[in-house]
């Protein structure tokens, strides 16, 4: 394929208007994009949770678990473990709330579904260094979502300039079409000004009188008919 414009200043006005139009439609679909990438949820690189009821606490480096109500399980109503994590950092709050981040979890599971945690620990079941309920979970995704959205608006405009370009640019069949539209275009005898403004002003006097002939008509009728008592006032 070669580059270039196919027939280039032929049918111009026809192929500018063409390519605005079109050119409103990639920006639509690239709009769309930007909105459907931000919907998709990215995998976590570090959950942040507030937790609250605290017990403990731990350090940067500690190995907390999360815990969870599985609805498969047999004992539902019983939390069961999610999966265990690496605290990245440890922040106390008033009373007895914090606020911890963890990172470099120990399965997949845990990233996809550590917003449904709604407990975390630390140690041995009998000494526990860490208990407490979590109140909110925060993913931080591997990189930020508007990356995503930006990198799949952009690809979507730029494949609809590539066939933008092929459109109205070099594809024989399209370019000969859009020519031959630009040379019927200009046998079209257009309406003068003149012709247009005299055009118009008849259609609104026209308007008013067929208005006030009707509104009259009305009135006279409407008279009669109340005179004889079959509309009442």
């Amino acid at each position: 394929m070669s580059f270039g414009i196919y027939k280039q200043g032929q049918g111009y006005w026809v192929r500018v208007i063409t390519a605005a139009f079109i050119g409103v439609l990639i920006i639509s679909a690239a709009a769309w994009g930007w909105g459907q990438a931000g919907a998709i949820r990215l995998p976590a690189r570090i959950w942040t949770f507030s937790i609250n009821n605290v017990q403990g606490e731990v350090s940067p480096g500690d190995t907390v678990e999360l815990m969870y109500f599985d609805e498969k399980s047999k004992t539902p109503e019983i939390p069961s473990s999610l999966g265990t994590a690496i605290v990245d950092s440890y922040t106390p709050g008033k009373g007895s709330t914090a606020v911890v981040a963890i990172s470099t979890f120990s399965n997949e599971e845990i990233k996809l579904k550590a917003n449904d945690a709604i407990q975390i620990r630390s140690g041995d079941i009998d000494s526990l260094a860490l208990d407490a309920s979590i109140r909110s979970s925060t993913p931080t995704p591997i990189y930020p979502i508007e990356y995503l959205q930006a990198g799949v608006a952009g690809g979507l405009m730029l494949l609809g300039a590539i066939l933008l370009y092929l459109f109205v640019g070099t594809k024989k069949q399209t370019v000969e079409f859009l020519v031959a539209t630009d040379g019927e275009m200009k046998k079209v005898n257009w309406t003068t000004y003149r012709e247009v403004k005299g055009s118009t002003i008849v259609v609104i006097v026209a308007t008013f009188l067929i208005a006030g002939f009707l509104f009259g008509v009305d009135t006279i009728f409407a008279q009669i008919f109340s005179a004889i008592g079959v509309l009442e006032k």
